[in-house]
């Protein structure tokens, strides 16, 4: 599954989400019908993770999953971090002293400078990320992390595996680089573990018709609150939001249709970009 992707924890590294926790939490607890229990996530920097399994009550294991050995480390590194420190001011000094300088010169090496005090805003105005700004929202991450396994591995490889049982499945927006036959190799090991799937689909998405019709081909369908969802979203994909790292996208919720009345696919045409 290289086609098309950048070096996942070699020239792309995630310290920080780029998209709208507060949009996952939504659809976590307004739209699907239950809490999941056993839910697995595209890991990244690990962070939308947190903010999912901290509001699911009946939380029996999570796992974090990504093909790239940095990001695997520095989730360890970080969940490593909350557990030990008490409170959130506490992580967030931590987060400057040995997350920021390391963030900061990755960006520097790309041109682009990012000051402290611009990414705790974006962190907690744009992203959602609530556990490293309030006192209950930290002591439901940090309560939770014993209950997250991490992998290194390949999504799809990860799925594929006949013994998997997860009732929610957090892709990001990892089908933007994929081709038609290994989004189709994708969304039919999710609709083997039978769980609802969310997906934020943006403009590097060489065909985006391609795509839906990867996960409809095995069983799903777009659930009627993606259109409220995507409204909401402040991060990647936010139409209304100018930033250089920013493109178009949409927030999909895919479910089984027998779960809801089934309406028509929302789908929109993007122009092509490259970045994540």
């Amino acid at each position: 599954m290289d086609a098309g992707r950048p070096e996942w924890g070699e020239g792309s590294r995630f310290y920080v989400p780029n998209e709208d926790a507060a949009v996952l939490r939504t659809s976590l607890l307004e739209v699907l019908s239950g809490r999941p229990r056993n839910p697995v996530f595209v890991g990244g920097s690990g962070m939308a993770l947190l903010e999912a399994v901290r509001v699911l009550p009946e939380l029996e294991s999570a796992v974090f999953v990504d093909v790239a050995a940095f990001q695997c480390a520095y989730a360890a590194r970080l969940f490593t971090a909350i557990e030990t420190l008490p409170e959130p001011a506490a992580f967030r000094m931590w987060f400057e002293e040995n997350v920021y300088p390391d963030l900061h010169g990755h960006y520097m090496g790309k041109g682009t400078d990012y000051p402290l005090e611009k990414v705790l805003n974006a962190l907690e105005n744009r992203f959602g990320i609530e556990f490293m700004f309030d006192d209950s929202a930290y002591d439901g991450a940090r309560s939770s992390i014993a209950r997250v396994r991490i992998v290194s591995k390949d999504i799809t490889d990860y799925l594929a595996a006949p013994e998997r049982a997860h009732d929610f499945i957090y892709l990001s927006n990892v089908p933007d680089y994929l081709s038609p036959q290994e989004a189709e190799a994708l969304f039919q090991a999710c609709r083997r573990c039978g769980a609802p799937v969310y997906v934020l689909l943006t403009s590097a998405c060489e065909d985006q018709s391609a795509m839906a019709a990867a996960w409809e081909n095995a069983g799903y369908r777009t659930h009627p609150a993606s259109r409220r969802l995507d409204a909401m979203n402040r991060g990647l994909g936010c139409a209304a939001l100018t930033t250089s790292w920013n493109r178009p996208g949409i927030v999909f919720l895919l479910v089984e249709p027998k779960l809801y009345k089934e309406k028509k696919p929302c789908r929109r045409n993007f122009p092509h970009g490259n970045s994540r």
